[in-house]
């Protein structure tokens, strides 16, 4: 049985108030899908963790919002939309891969497509086999066949976790990944800029900054080989000498952008109003050398998030 009924339909009576109860509706309809995603978020999660990381890798094509959504999917739950979007993603990164290659497949179906290329010697035959996996798991999904039509969703599980870790492992090789052991700090820089951008994008899919400080911190543990984490919900407390690469007193709140000297690492203050009107009557701005001691109170993921000052900036020279 498919109920189709998820909004009332106020046509059919004389409400003089028809559009704020529509209103109510749905804010109705918005308090039940924030209980739901509570209710869900643990089981959202243990899904995100299954499937795996494969690094950075720099080159793209559009194929890229296939994977990003069908990611999306399989934490949410969705496994035959996992499964659909993966195989259609495969297609395009295979046809991708063989225009970087110099050669046009677009005419071929995906089975000749991928043995074309394992006859050039641009695929491996275990890469042949991955194509093929996610080629058959997709095919039995997009025809609803009948052994397809009475999998239980227990059983599509791991069907869609096999396409999309596949598809990844298949990404990562035959595109290549980056190596984080000759890495450069300005390619670093690069990727974070991009974690930045991607969290500040609505349709990305990330949690916002939280999921940004995350991911950058899991980076930079493959890049450097240190936590980020202190492993502790102690206050974290740093006496230094800072450039202010600016000061921002009519932010809300003030902010103060700093350089610590002896690490070239930017941190981020929170000022209140009285500690910004201090600075300016000293008469530190851009440029100037100050000494500070600062405080954070690690996050939930027991990084340094907010920075506030635990003493007061002094002005060591121009």
């Amino acid at each position: 049985m498919y109920i189709d009924a998820t909004k009332f339909d106020y046509s059919k009576f004389s409400y003089p108030d028809a559009a704020r109860l529509v209103d109510r509706d749905k804010e109705a309809a918005r308090a039940a899908y924030r209980k739901w995603i509570e209710d869900s978020a643990a089981n959202i999660v243990d899904r995100q963790w299954e499937i795996n990381d494969i690094g950075a890798v720099e080159r793209v094509g559009d194929f890229i919002k296939l994977l990003k959504e069908a990611e999306f999917t399989y934490a949410l739950g969705a496994y035959t939309s996992t499964i659909a979007m993966v195989g259609v993603c495969a297609e395009d990164l295979c046809r991708f891969f063989a225009d970087s290659a110099g050669h046009n497949m677009d005419n071929l179906s995906q089975y000749e497509r991928v043995r074309a290329l394992h006859r050039l010697n641009l695929i491996t035959p275990a890469v042949l086999e991955k194509f093929d996996v996610i080629r058959k798991l997709r095919n039995d999904c997009l025809h609803f066949n009948a052994g397809f039509k009475q999998k239980a969703s227990s059983d599509l599980k791991p069907d869609a976790l096999q396409a999309l870790n596949t598809l990844k492992a298949i990404y990562a090789e035959i595109v290549g990944a980056l190596d984080y052991r000759t890495i450069d700090s300005s390619t670093v820089l690069a990727l974070v800029d991009v974690i930045s951008k991607e969290a500040a994008s609505t349709g990305s899919g990330a949690p916002g900054p939280d999921g940004a400080l995350a991911r950058t911190r899991n980076l930079f543990a493959g890049v450097f080989g240190f936590d980020m984490s202190m492993n502790s919900a102690q206050p974290v407390y740093s006496t230094s000498m800072f450039e202010v690469l600016d000061l921002d007193p009519d932010d809300e709140p003030p902010e103060l952008s700093l350089r610590e000297l002896g690490s070239g690492m930017i941190v981020i203050v929170d000022l209140t109003a009285h500690e910004a009107d201090s600075m300016q009557a000293q008469g530190i701005g851009n440029g100037n050398i100050v000494s500070a001691t600062l405080m954070s109170i690690p996050n939930e993921l027991q990084t340094t998030g907010l920075w506030r000052l635990w003493s007061p900036v002094k002005k060591l020279c121009d």
